[in-house]
């Protein structure tokens, strides 16, 4: 007589589709270090939600993203890693409809100083960086890139300030990304 094996639930279905989603499942499983998330997130394609359609033929440098505020990491830069990851909340964000990629090394770069990120509000694959752990990020591995991620290595945001903090100056020099604000 053989033993009839217990049936399980099957696990649910994760499919990635781009590197940044396999790390962060990984990191959540803890197979993969923080430190492989970060560098991964500074070169990754992201995509930011704006109250305009941004396309590489309409720059709309009057462009606002969508930012979260919240009480205990204060602003935080909505972003996903891939557009179709935003259908899930799109309805709730009014205005801020319109994802645009960009890519993770410029949005380090660029956000002001007071400004963090969440990546995959909404899903179980995402990741919230504070203001200051944006800095550390920065700090620690650097930033050059534009806003496709086009290698740039001299781009800095414009004088005057952070992009979107006090004083912001606009967009940087020879970018057609809009200001982040």
């Amino acid at each position: 007589m053989s033993e009839e094996q217990p049936k399980s639930e099957p696990q649910p279905m994760f499919d990635p589709n781009a590197e940044m989603e396999y790390l962060l499942a990984g990191a959540k499983e803890g197979k993969v270090s923080v430190i492989s998330v970060y560098q991964a997130l500074l070169r990754a394609p992201l995509y930011a939600m704006f109250d305009r359609e941004m396309t590489p033929e309409n720059l709309d440098p009057q462009g606002n993203a969508l930012l979260f505020e919240t009480v205990d990491m204060g602003s935080l830069m909505v972003l996903f890693t891939a557009p179709e990851l935003s259908d899930k909340i799109r309805n709730d964000l009014g205005e801020f409809a319109h994802p645009a990629q960009l890519s993770g090394e410029y949005v380090v770069s660029v956000l002001a100083e007071d400004t963090g990120i969440i990546l995959n509000p909404g899903h179980d694959y995402g990741m919230k960086l504070s203001a200051d752990g944006l800095k550390r990020l920065k700090g620690d591995f650097g930033t050059k890139g534009g806003p496709q991620g086009e290698n740039g290595g001299t781009q800095s945001p414009s004088p005057g300030g952070p992009m979107g903090g006090p004083g912001s100056g606009g967009t940087p020099p020879g970018s057609p990304f809009p200001t982040i604000n």
